[in-house]
């Protein structure tokens, strides 16, 4: 799984918490199912995963 997508889903899940501190683990674990349960559903509905649809047009800026 790219790391960058699993970054930019687990900065998403602090932002939605509220940025708490000391949570990062957490954060990263819950982005890793989260993502592989898109791609797996991506899979079973015959169509690439929606990030890495986009990974081409990606200039690779992030946070």
């Amino acid at each position: 799984m790219d790391e960058h997508r699993i970054r930019h889903r687990a900065y998403e899940i602090w932002e939605q918490d509220g940025r708490p501190e000391g949570r990062r683990a957490e954060h990263w674990e819950r982005a890793c199912r989260e993502l592989q349960e898109e791609d797996e559903r991506a899979k079973e509905q015959g169509s690439e995963p929606r990030d890495l649809a986009r990974a081409s047009a990606d200039s690779g800026a992030g946070i």
